[in-house]
Order: structure tokens, then C-alpha cells, then sequence
């Protein structure tokens, strides 16, 4: 909640949130579900290495009129870890279809949005394209088939100088220095959702650390480009205005490519939009949510 105000974030619910876990397939999914019985409903997916609480302060802002679910992929947050370190893109596609199974199956929704970053916005224009029937609306967080080659390098060198270990405090120091779009309140809150820290201060990563070695990549990027091609679901691309991830040019392909989609910039903001710039996220997004993920539950 404090983090929240710290954002200027107006909160009319700041009780915490359930939590529930999926079985199947050998991995148990962690989720967390914001509540709001009637509410239409939104799923949000996260990006490699991060997890569920990614998106707290969005579901904050958001629960009085969304019923909002985050999930952990495999490997991330709370989720399980595979004995057989394999990530293949489409083993995570199968847990996002694995959570929604269980949101029109077990909770039995008849439609839902679907909000993923990086990584999560990969996964929710694929599940789109293969389950139209199911999805309301896509929100696809500065990510496209085609990236910016030295900015994927980037964030492998940035992914690289995080420390392994250490004092949690020393953590934020550096991650702040590395980050500098955000505060430290910001890079600070961010780390404890992400990491465990013990009593002595030492800490480890919630997420398998084998995941930096076993991420394998299961779509060209041709087949990517005709899965985005094939979404009929109305779809917002929001990018970070700092981030060079995605190019102009891809951005005008890929409003040209989905039928009435647009596409919106989040100032002060890189890669990581929802986290950078946490207000000028929802301003992006919230019109949007307000236009087309309305269905009842």
C-alpha cells in the first residue's frame, strides 16, 4: 500500500490479495488472484526472470473493476521447477493454457484480457491466435516477433551484472546503479518481491537460477509474426518510450498487422513499463481496459 501512495496511486481495496496453486504437468503453478466476484476479468503474464508481483501495484490500482490473476511461469516466483531444466517457450504457453483452462473450467469465466510483458506479451498473443473464442482483448507489453538485437544484448549484459549473492542491501545498490530510471524505493521494493532475504540479510533469487542456461526459444520469428497476424482480439501495444527493444518501424508493422489495434508510449520508462513508470502504465492501459475487457463472470 505505501508503495502504492509513493506512486500517487489511488487504492479503494489494500486488503491481500489469495493466493492459489495449479498441479499438472509435473510443475505446480503459484497465481495470485486479486478478487472481485462479477468483475470482468484480467490476466496478467510476466517477463523472463521476473514473476507474479510484478504487477502488485497495477492489480492495486486496478481490483475495484477488474477481477485481476497474475501468474507465475514455471521456474518463476512461487511456481515449481522442473526436475529436467528444460524452458522452452512453448512449455510456459502451456501454463499460461493450463491457468486458463482452470479460469473458464474450474471458475467458469466466458472471456478474459490478457495483459503480458516481454516475455508474457510473447505468451498472450500466442494464446490468442490459437483461442480467439476464449479472449476479450490483448495488451502486449514492448515486446514484437522482431527485436532490436543489441537490445536483447543489453539486457543479457544487464541480466549478467546482477549479483549472485551477497548482503541484500549491497543488491539494491547496485541494481539502482544499473536501473537508473527507477528510485531506490522503487528498485527496493521491486528486489523483495523477487528475491528471499533472510534474517543475516543474505538473499537468493525466488526464480530458478538454471533458467539462464536452459531458455530455449520454440517460435521463429515467422511463425511469430503469423501468430500476431492471426488475432482478432482487440490489442493495445504499449511501449516504453526509453526502450529500444522494439523499433518505430515494427510498431507501425504491427498496428498495420492486427486489425484496430494501436499502440501507446509510457514516458520515463525502458523495458520493464509497468515497473519503471507505474502511473503512466495505467494510463495507457486503463482506457483500454475500460473499452474492451468488459464481460461478465
Amino acid at each position: 500500500m505505501s508503495a502504492a501512495e509513493k506512486e500517487g496511486i489511488a487504492v479503494n481495496n489494500s486488503s491481500a490479495p489469495n493466493h492459489g496453486c495449479l498441479s499438472g504437468d509435473g510443475v505446480g503453478l503459484h497465481f495470485v488472484d486479486w478478487g472481485g466476484d462479477g468483475l470482468p476479468a484480467v490476466v496478467f503474464i510476466h517477463g523472463f526472470l521476473q514473476q507474479s508481483r510484478t504487477w502488485d501495484l497495477t492489480c492495486l490500482a486496478l481490483r475495484d473493476r477488474f477481477r485481476c490473476f497474475s501468474l507465475d511461469l514455471r521456474g518463476h516466483g512461487e511456481s515449481g521447477k522442473p526436475r529436467d531444466p528444460d524452458y522452452a517457450t512453448e512449455h510456459y504457453l502451456a501454463d499460461l493454457e493450463r491457468m486458463c483452462d482452470y479460469l473458464y473450467e474450474t471458475l467458469q469465466l466466458s472471456s478474459l484480457t490478457l495483459c503480458g510483458l516481454s516475455l508474457g506479451g510473447q505468451l498472450s498473443y500466442l494464446y490468442a491466435s490459437r483461442h480467439p473464442e476464449r479472449v476479450r482483448s490483448i495488451a502486449v507489453v514492448d515486446v514484437a516477433p522482431q527485436l532490436n538485437r543489441e537490445a536483447r544484448k543489453g539486457v543479457q549484459r544487464y541480466i549478467s551484472a546482477l549479483p549472485r549473492e551477497g548482503a541484500f542491501d549491497a543488491l539494491v545498490e547496485r541494481v539502482a546503479e544499473i536501473s537508473p530510471i527507477r528510485s531506490r524505493d522503487q528498485v527496493r521494493a521491486s528486489l523483495l518481491r523477487a528475491t528471499r532475504v533472510s534474517d543475516d540479510g543474505s538473499w537468493g533469487w525466488k526464480h530458478d537460477e538454471r533458467l539462464l542456461d536452459h531458455h530455449r526459444v520454440s517460435f521463429t520469428t515467422d511463425q511469430l509474426w503469423a501468430a500476431l497476424g492471426s488475432v482478432s482480439a482487440p490489442t493495445l501495444f504499449i511501449l516504453g518510450r526509453n526502450s529500444r527493444m522494439v523499433s518505430a518501424d515494427t510498431v507501425r508493422q504491427m498496428v498495420q498487422l492486427v486489425a484496430g489495434s494501436s499502440a501507446a508510449y509510457v514516458d520515463n520508462a525502458s523495458h520493464r513499463v509497468p515497473g519503471d513508470n507505474p502511473t503512466g502504465f495505467l494510463r495507457a492501459l486503463e482506457p483500454f481496459l475500460m473499452r474492451h475487457a468488459i464481460a461478465s463472470i
